[in-house]
């Protein structure tokens, strides 16, 4: 349970953040910063660890994980030790989706981020579509989008945020929808009328079972 805590307020203190500064995985760490995950697979579940190195000497790092369908995942806070070495867990989610991950870590005073990519053994990509949809699934800047997903616990609280197709994150809810006595939740999201256009993804996260879904939809 306090793993579970600790979860949670991570990903509200970490989206406003993360609104001001993204960097998309596979775009490269910066100079100087550097990042290894010790294994190079691991189940659902299971507790992946990865060697940060190049941080400024006990700085707080913070971390996030990007998975194949492009949801985002926020995560715990991690120190630097005193030569700027960082070591690094991330516990998949159980319900996770097979394929490459991207864990980012990032420096919150030197601002530097670093990029590792995982392979999980997790559902394929297929089977975990069917638990999300959107409708509709394409329109321009300042349609109403209408969501739902499935697989959550009983009336239990989600956040949700939206990730644009720079990366960036558009807007956060960290408390925003509640799940109905099925465990699926409905949420609708009306975008800007200047927002450009391009993919985006909306993932949204049961802050008690830790299920995320992530949804693609288009602005054209």
């Amino acid at each position: 349970m306090n793993t579970l805590r600790r979860r949670v307020v991570a990903i509200t203190i970490a989206l406003p953040l993360l609104a001001l500064v993204w960097f998309i995985p596979h775009a490269g760490n910066a100079s100087g910063t550097g990042m290894q995950p010790l294994t190079a697979a691991v189940n659902a579940r299971q507790t992946i660890e990865f060697r940060g190195i190049g941080f400024i000497p006990n700085e707080r790092v913070s971390i996030w994980a990007t998975a194949p369908d492009q949801s985002v995942l926020g995560g715990e806070f991690f120190g630097a030790n005193g030569v700027g070495e960082v070591a690094i867990r991330f516990r998949v989610p159980q319900n996770a989706l097979g394929g490459t991950w991207a864990l980012t870590a990032f420096g919150d005073q030197s601002r530097q981020p670093a990029i590792a990519e995982f392979a999980v053994n997790g559902q394929p990509q297929g089977v975990a579509a069917i638990t999300g949809a959107v409708e509709p699934g394409s329109g321009p800047a300042g349609t109403r989008f209408f969501f739902f997903a499935t697989g959550y616990r009983d009336r239990e609280t989600v956040s949700y945020w939206i990730t644009g197709p720079d990366g960036a994150i558009v807007a956060a809810y960290p408390s925003g929808a509640k799940a109905n006595g099925d465990g699926r939740v409905d949420i609708n999201w009306v975008s800007h009328t200047g927002a450009h256009g391009g993919i985006y993804v909306v993932t949204i996260q049961g802050l008690r079972s830790g299920v995320a879904r992530g949804i693609p939809f288009e602005i054209r």
